[in-house]
């Protein structure tokens, strides 16, 4: 697994190899360090398959299909940050974002078709709040719970 993880039913056309491809290099080695760190917390031989990534999008047209994948990660990855991609024609609301299992930091991110270089500036934006811990970078759905 690389470190961005993507989980998606390709509906949306999105160039996710050349995406990631970019944000790994963007990813700095002490945000790498810090997250493997993490999930050497998790002792469980079937996470294993899993433990080389630290964050995942996941990227479907399907609310429930959605859920589904976040939470198949999340089965051996509890603390994953999610990062869930939207439109307007998909009916995926934070309401779907409740029915997430596991720990880990979940945030929505709404998709322009017109627009798709404002992606990967929304998803470095994202990876950064991880980089640079403070008060004011913390996704907006961190607490979102039932």
């Amino acid at each position: 697994m690389e470190p961005i993880t993507v989980l998606s039913d390709g509906s949306r056309g999105i160039d996710y190899d050349n995406m990631i491809a970019l944000l790994n290099e963007w990813i700095t080695d002490e945000q790498r360090e810090h997250a493997m760190k993490r999930e050497k917390n998790v002792n469980n031989e079937e996470g294993e398959e899993w433990g080389k990534a630290h964050y995942c999008i996941v990227d479907y047209q399907d609310a429930g299909q959605a859920v589904s994948a976040a939470n198949a990660i999340r089965a051996f990855l509890p603390q994953i940050p999610l990062l869930v991609i939207t439109d307007f024609q998909s009916l995926i609301r934070k309401r779907h974002l409740q029915l997430i299992t596991g720990t880990g930091l979940i945030k929505m991110i709404l998709w322009h078709e017109k627009e798709p270089d404002s992606l990967i500036v929304e998803i470095q934006r994202w990876l950064y709040s991880f980089a640079y811990k403070t008060k004011t970078a913390q996704p907006s759905t961190q607490s979102m719970r039932r």
